[in-house]
């Protein structure tokens, strides 16, 4: 099977995520453990869409990792964009705190959506040169308005998709009925962000993964719920923050399994320092994340025969 990799960095402002969102947390230090980690995955053989946010790219740091790829590994790092509505203008916030329905940028007045879209567009134009071609809404946020928002931008791909997740309890989009199938609307290339059903039974790993909707409904009941506790049905997203090598692998293998060819690694960069996520609370979780990438990198490349591309290589007009 010819599959393929995209290494999707959420180039985000530092905050503490139980505290909500507020407009005045813009800090961006975590640049020094970025900038050689982003060059020791390249060394590797990994491309990386940078997904960045408006502080990330107005800030000092943020814009030393631009200046840093700009010069030295072009060809292999994508400048991409990425809402967080709370710290990008116009301003909703008037420097109070958002909330929950506030923080999904598919929430917004579709006016509002298209502004915030435009303005974070323009900055990383202006900071790096580049026109970004490839989306990423903050917190999975994307809704009816979304794709036709970035087409009228001139993006042509949108990672905005979490497979399989449901964040309606937080007021935002139902994803659970999707699968990791990339598909085009509006002559956009929508790619979700990997996750997969994992089972200690293969047959319920491989009906849940191929019918989200049967998998929906047995979360659903008490007693269908029962079974799949039994039988250890528990999602997953292709991601070093809070997996280990092994299970990276059952993810892909599983999806692997239906048919799926293209899978999104993703994760937070201010994960590459300690205390700055909750998946990083200490110096050993961090160097674990980091060796945990490397590996499914290699892995990925050298056990599959997987190609690693940009996500701007899967564009419409790319084929």
């Amino acid at each position: 099977m010819d599959v393929k990799l995209l290494v999707v960095i959420h180039a985000e402002e530092e905050f503490d995520w139980d505290q909500g969102f507020n407009s005045r947390n813009t800090a961006v230090t975590h640049h020094h453990a970025l900038i050689p980690f982003m060059g020791e995955l390249i060394d590797t053989g990994a491309k990386i869409t940078l997904a960045m946010d408006y502080p990330f790219v107005e800030s000092a740091g943020g814009r030393e990792v631009i200046a840093h790829y700009q010069q030295n590994a072009a060809q292999c790092v994508e400048f991409a964009a990425h809402l967080h509505p709370w710290v990008n203008p116009p301003d909703i916030t008037h420097g109070q705190s958002v909330t929950d329905f506030e923080s999904y940028p598919c929430n917004l007045a579709p006016d509002l959506e298209y502004e915030k879209i435009s303005r974070l567009t323009d900055k990383i134009h202006a900071v790096s040169g580049v026109s970004p071609v490839t989306y990423l809404a903050g917190r999975y946020g994307c809704g009816p308005a979304t794709s036709e928002h970035l087409r009228a931008l001139g993006y042509q791909v949108d990672l905005s998709i979490s497979a399989y997740c449901d964040f309606s309890h937080q007021q935002g989009p139902d994803f659970s009925e999707y699968t990791n199938a990339p598909f085009v609307d509006n002559a956009v290339q929508h790619i979700p962000h990997t996750s997969s059903w994992l089972s200690v039974s293969k047959r319920i790993e491989k009906k849940a993964n191929l019918c989200p909707a049967w998998c929906r409904t047995i979360n659903s009941k008490r007693f269908t719920r029962f079974i799949a506790k039994a039988f250890r049905l528990s999602r997953h997203r292709l991601s070093p923050e809070g997996n280990d090598l092994s299970q990276l692998q059952a993810i892909t293998q599983a999806q692997m399994a239906i048919g799926q060819q293209v899978f999104v690694l993703s994760f937070h960069s201010p994960s590459l320092v300690a205390g700055m996520t909750p998946y990083v609370p200490t110096s050993k979780d961090c160097e674990r994340l980091k060796y945990t990438t490397h590996r499914y990198i290699e892995w990925f490349q050298r056990e599959l025969g997987g190609k690693i591309i940009l996500a701007k290589d899967m564009a419409v007009s790319q084929g």
